[in-house]
């Protein structure tokens, strides 16, 4: 225990010593040239910190302001383009890459996600997707309400429904733990949501309720088939399935996915019908 409490304290030294580096007087250009690290206090010999990471710190002048956010938000965009290019030809490629240590090349999971989830809610909120009905049903508007209200939880369904999937029907398989079957579930998650967006895209441009209520009923047809294609295809590159020995495991693995997409989804409405009608 006193082991323990000194290891904190010489955190918080650390970390206390690493503040009071920084003076109190005017800003001086010197301060800038000598070779710390201004976050950590380490030595830097490179144009980044080999402990925190952080770009070797220069004074600020007016046209780095905008130049460091758009150096920021280029390389999320690069990163999230690139991560969804790769997910469109290998979701479960891209999900055995980021666990055996490649994550650099490919956007954190949660951080696409997040991302992705984002995205599609102004899209509802825009196109009206859950406001155009054949008829016109104040419990309707309310249950739409609802579901815009509870959409990152609609829309995070199907990582537990693929999750529940791959760890029933392919557990212990390559010998993944539960979080990388989980990471597994996150990323074929997030291509599902992008090619709902995708698939949406045609309600920005004809917003007419004649066209919206058609396309509402053809995509309850199709985009089942197509997730579940997508889970399919992530759960034979991920688990490296030969068909011609596997595919009895995988295809118990995608008919779980399949039951559990279906029944969770049950529930979500049956709940969300509850939280409208009580």
């Amino acid at each position: 225990m006193l082991i323990f409490r000194r290891a904190i304290d010489m955190v918080f030294e650390t970390k206390a010593s690493a503040r009071a580096a920084i003076p109190d007087g005017p800003v001086d250009p010197a301060w800038f040239g000598a070779t710390t690290c201004r976050n950590c206090g380490a030595t830097i010999e490179t144009p980044y910190c080999g402990q925190c990471g952080q770009k070797a710190a220069a004074r600020f002048a007016w046209r780095d302001i905008g130049r460091e956010g758009w150096d920021r938000v280029r390389w999320f965009e690069f990163q999230l383009t690139r991560t969804l290019r790769h997910l469109v030809t290998g979701p479960g490629r891209v999900a055995r890459e980021y666990v055996m240590g490649r994550r650099t090349a490919h956007m954190h999971p949660l951080k696409l996600l997040v991302a992705l989830v984002a995205a599609l809610v102004l899209m509802l909120a825009a196109n009206r997707y859950f406001g155009v009905y054949a008829f016109r049903d104040t419990d309707v508007d309310r249950m739409a309400a609802r579901v815009m209200a509870y959409a990152n939880w609609s829309f995070s369904l199907g990582i537990f429904a693929i999750f529940l999937g791959s760890w029933i029907g392919l557990h212990g398989r390559l010998g993944y733990n539960w979080i990388e079957h989980a990471v597994l579930a996150i990323y074929a998650q997030c291509l599902i949501l992008a090619v709902i967006i995708v698939n949406m895209l045609p309600t920005l441009v004809w917003r007419d309720a004649g066209f919206v209520l058609t396309h509402k009923a053809a995509s309850q047809t199709y985009m089942p088939i197509v997730k579940l294609a997508i889970v399919a295809i992530a759960y034979r590159q991920f688990f490296l399935i030969d068909l011609k020995r596997d595919w009895l495991r995988w295809l118990l693995a995608c008919l779980i996915y399949a039951a559990f997409a279906w029944g969770l989804l049950r529930l979500y409405a049956m709940a969300i019908l509850w939280l409208v009608t009580r």
